[in-house]
């Protein structure tokens, strides 16, 4: 019988921690791999039915642009509908015995791994690559060289785990958005709301936003400011708050916030803290 589960769209290839944890968070859903977080949000447009899922933020490396850019952007027709959490534990990936004289992985594992790489391989040379499962392929086909990523990349490309966990005494987590159509409610109560603010241009004017959020006691998880495209020195601002609209207190705060021309859309009321290990 064929699967009635949606089909998830995220950053691949095989073997990439959002690969991973689709493999947990949707066990029996067909999943479609992606070379980019921007080939994800097209494939959405294009198959409404499908899910997707993109990497917001990284404890170490901070927030994924690229995700950010996309779901601020007003034509941008998907709805956040669930945030899940992924601890990151990394591993060397090589060959025993062979000196490493190059390692490969994502940009944000290099983070992570700075003070370790420096005080066991620092002669090593560092190439960033578009995906930890990327950078596996490439630790496997090159003389010398070596891969930080999931350990589960060992076996998908006839390496070793030559240390793991990399730094695991520091925190390293992943959060990631479960993205859908507009029109797809979330199956949880939402407890966060993420917002798209554009706002005056006059002195003040960030602080007179937060103000009424404040003084309702809502809790502000994100903040990242965005230049508007062809309008120098004026921002979009992507907010992430604790709670929804569906609750009085905070659509009577949204509500004051918005006045003097604040210009607001939310890109999705979700549930959160949902978390997972790779």
């Amino acid at each position: 019988m064929a699967s009635t589960a949606p089909s998830v769209a995220c950053l691949g290839p095989e073997g990439s921690f959002s690969h991973l944890l689709v493999s947990q968070r949707f066990p029996d859903s067909p999943v479609t791999l992606m070379a980019t977080i921007g080939e994800v949000f097209d494939h959405l447009v294009s198959h409404p039915d499908a899910l997707g899922l993109v990497p917001i933020e990284n404890s170490s490396g901070g927030f994924i642009i690229d995700t950010v850019d996309r779901l601020i952007d007003d034509r941008c027709p998907l709805h956040i509908i669930e945030e899940l959490t992924l601890d990151v534990r990394l591993a060397l990936l090589g060959r025993p015995g062979v000196p490493v004289q190059s390692i490969h992985s994502h940009a944000m594992p290099f983070y992570h791994s700075d003070e370790w790489l420096k005080a066991h391989h620092p002669q090593a040379r560092r190439v960033i690559e578009s995906s930890t499962a990327k950078a596996a392929e490439k630790a496997a086909a090159l003389p010398g060289a070596a891969a930080i990523g999931p350990r589960q990349n060992a076996a998908l490309h006839g390496l070793e785990i030559l240390h793991f966990p990399i730094a695991g005494e520091v925190p390293n987590i992943t959060q990631f958005y479960v993205l859908a159509d507009a029109s797809r409610q979330p199956a949880a109560r939402p407890g966060r709301t993420a917002l798209v603010v554009v706002l005056p241009d006059r002195p003040g004017s960030l602080c007179h936003f937060l103000t009424p959020l404040s003084d309702a006691g809502i809790n502000m998880k994100r903040l990242e400011s965005r230049p508007l495209r062809g309008q120098p020195n004026k921002y979009r601002f992507f907010i992430e708050i604790e709670g929804s609209p569906a609750d009085p207190a905070v659509a009577a705060a949204l509500e004051k916030a918005c006045a003097g021309g604040v210009i607001m859309r939310s890109v999705g009321s979700y549930p959160a803290g949902r978390r997972f290990e790779s």
